[in-house]
């Protein structure tokens, strides 16, 4: 996103040529950003416009800058930069902050405060591609910040452009050659080659590429090119008015064509940029009809005037309206109080960020003034990110280290008895880092990767081996299985990937074939037979729509193993509540029915059918742990003090050590591992 006052203080032009179509396509550009948000939660292109606005405008800035000064200054425009966009952006932050601590659960506080210092430090596109890359990270809620992944985009544009230009009038110096000729070929090698990486990587890693600032450069360049061959472009009116309405329409068209944001920034991305750059190109139609003239109407001068605020504001009001109602989406009647709160907060920050700033002329006399006016921001935002820290280190309480007679956890259900009701734990505020935040990423295999990476864990000396197999349901039991190694004499070895399970059957995620899935399924069954570990311990069920099943794939995997003659151990999949346990508690309170589940919901009411089936290898033994997460024909989200679940579908790895005991009498009793 690019605020107007970024470059200039009035819309740029080239030889005497005021491009007002600049203002009118901010403004086409942040009402469909707008629209598909709040409306659809998807993809309109409108970003990649103003990725491309912004090379257009920077690249001209710098253009003329060097003109009249016969060099690029980078310092004075870093200042310049600063001090126009990021007051507004940090005023922002500071008020998602305070907003948060009254408006989202808890249990969501602690990744809007990452989010917020990551939005602060401009790093935030790589944060949320990293995060997508992380399955737990991949499922959190939407963070009121999320947007800032653009402005983190533009900022690392903005730092590499100034160098990019000098360094085309050095080469154009030393060639002797006009600077125009020079810095063109520069900006068609940065287009093409970050347009070729982006299409190649947007249909290979697309979640990550979405935020991967290689793969949106060639907006920028695509915008500097025609910033640099506007003045050779002479199109007649006639052209400019057949070429304009097309344009616009395909601009507008892009939200509903590209309904997954996954196509984006590969050539999907060629739609809005082109058009927008041909809507520039084309400026200046005089026909009565030409679709410059809607551009350059008061309301799309003034919406364009007006964006950097709206887009800055409209998605934490989103956000934060959605996590007050509880619900997915807005509607319509919602929609429009999103909007009705939005505007005016936007007309203030204008009034007095963007248009106040430029009146007072604070920080502008100086270079030095600029930066302690960048510096001001940033160390008002750490004041309230401070203050919020505050507020979160009573709630942390040490989980692993808790009084057992307090908090036990799984054990309340089998030796039931009075039990004194404490702050469960772990808390809300740290519940979803209660997974294994000791151990490496390289334990795990990610969503793109097809290698069956492991990590060992207990005593070398160990007896015998044991495989953990399979996705994450899987993968929740390790913090039991890791407190059974050393007194067992276990070895457990990990093979697990995100989201994937031990199948033969072809998988999915999210609609789309997960290809690598199936390739780490083969990967992993050859590491098992290279191990031969004593047992593969994996989940023997599966629920869907609250039906727990048994995928017939599971069943192939384990006669595959028992043709090495490997036994497999099958748990019983946990329940799945469907909803976010954590929110649900703090919205309703931990007895409340809203968050407890019938047994017979997901069939954990009677033994798993699998146990029945006929067609089950011999190699294979049944745990059922059901009796330690549903009583009396309840399933609670709080057993023992402690939360069972630390998002809709994963144990918490407090409660998941609670029940060690109990897995170990189950595992102890399988014929692979009987004492």
């Amino acid at each position: 996103m690019v605020s107007r006052s970024s470059v200039t203080g009035r819309s740029p032009a080239t030889g005497g040529h005021h491009i007002g179509e600049i203002e009118g396509l901010r403004g086409i550009a942040i009402v469909l950003i707008v629209i598909y948000h709040v409306w659809f939660n998807r993809v309109s292109g409108g970003v990649d416009v103003f990725f491309l606005l912004s090379g257009f405008l920077i690249t001209l800035s710098l253009w003329r800058g060097a003109e009249r000064d016969g060099r690029v200054r980078p310092l004075a425009f870093y200042v310049r930069i600063v001090r126009r966009i990021v007051p507004p952006a940090f005023f922002v932050l500071v008020t998602v902050v305070a907003a948060a601590v009254v408006l989202l659960p808890q249990v969501r506080w602690r990744e809007t405060f990452t989010d917020v210092v990551a939005s602060a430090l401009y790093l935030q596109n790589w944060h949320l591609a990293e995060n997508a890359v992380d399955y737990l990270a991949s499922q959190n809620a939407a963070s009121p910040v999320r947007q800032y992944w653009s402005l983190a985009v533009q900022m690392q544009f903005y730092l590499l452009w100034p160098l990019l230009v000098a360094f085309a009038l050095f080469l154009a110096s030393r060639l002797r050659l006009r600077a125009r000729w020079v810095l063109t070929p520069i900006l068609a090698a940065v287009f093409a080659a970050s347009l070729a990486y982006s299409i190649h990587f947007t249909a290979t890693d697309p979640t990550y590429t979405y935020f991967d600032t290689s793969a949106r450069l060639w907006e920028f360049a695509l915008g500097g090119l025609a910033a640099v061959l506007l003045p050779l472009v002479r199109v007649p009116a006639a052209v400019g008015f057949v070429l304009g309405w097309p344009s616009l329409a395909a601009l507008a068209a892009c939200g509903m064509v590209f309904t997954r944001g996954d196509e984006f920034p590969g050539w999907a991305s060629l739609v809005p940029t082109v058009a927008a750059a041909t809507l520039v190109l084309t400026a200046g139609s005089t026909r009565r009809f030409g679709v410059d003239r809607l551009l350059r109407t008061a309301a799309m001068q003034w919406l364009g005037g007006l964006s950097y605020a709206i887009f800055l504001w409209h998605w934490p009001v989103l956000v934060f309206y959605l996590a007050h109602t509880g619900t997915d989406a807005p509607g319509l009647t919602g929609g429009l109080l999103v909007l009705g709160i939005s505007l005016p907060l936007a007309l203030g920050s204008k009034w007095l960020l963007e248009d106040g700033l430029r009146r007072s002329r604070i920080g502008q006399r100086t270079t030095v003034g600029g930066l302690a006016l960048g510096a001001g921001c940033l160390v008002l935002v750490l004041v309230a990110l401070t203050a919020w820290a505050g507020l979160m280190r009573p709630r942390q309480q040490p989980s692993d280290s808790a009084d057992v007679d307090s908090y036990p956890g799984a054990a309340h259900l089998v030796k039931g008895g009075p039990l004194a009701e404490q702050p469960f734990i772990p808390d809300l505020v740290t519940v979803k880092d209660d997974w294994l935040p000791e151990l490496s990423p390289d334990c795990y295999q990610d969503h793109e990767g097809t290698k069956a990476v492991s990590c060992r864990f207990g005593p070398e000396t160990a007896e015998r081996t044991i495989a953990l197999v399979g996705g994450s349901h899987s993968w929740q039991w390790l913090p039991a299985l890791r407190e059974l190694a050393e007194p067992h004499e276990w070895n457990i070895v990990t093979l697990t990937k995100v989201g994937c399970r031990f199948t033969t059957e072809p998988q999915f995620m999210d609609g789309e074939a997960y290809t690598s899935c199936d390739h780490w399924n083969v990967d992993a069954m050859a590491e098992l037979e290279r191990l031969r570990p004593d047992a593969v311990v994996t989940t023997s069920t599966a629920t869907a729509r609250n039906e727990e099943y048994t995928p017939d794939g599971y069943l192939e995997r384990w006669r595959e193993l028992d043709e090495w003659g490997i036994d497999v151990i099958g748990v019983r999949d946990t329940p799945f509540p469907g909803f976010h346990v954590p929110e649900c508690v703090e919205r309703y309170g931990r007895d409340a029915p809203e968050c407890t589940r019938a047994a017979g919901e997901f069939d954990y009411d009677k033994p798993a059918a699998v146990e029945s089936r006929p067609d089950v290898p011999g190699n294979v033994s049944f745990v059922d742990l059901s009796r330690y997460f549903c009583a009396g024909g309840e399933c609670r989200p709080v057993i023992g003090n402690v939360l069972v679940y630390r998002d809709d579908s994963h144990l918490t790895a407090t409660y998941a050590r609670t029940v060690a005991p109990y897995l170990s009498e189950a595992l102890r009793a399988t014929p692979p591992l009987t004492d």
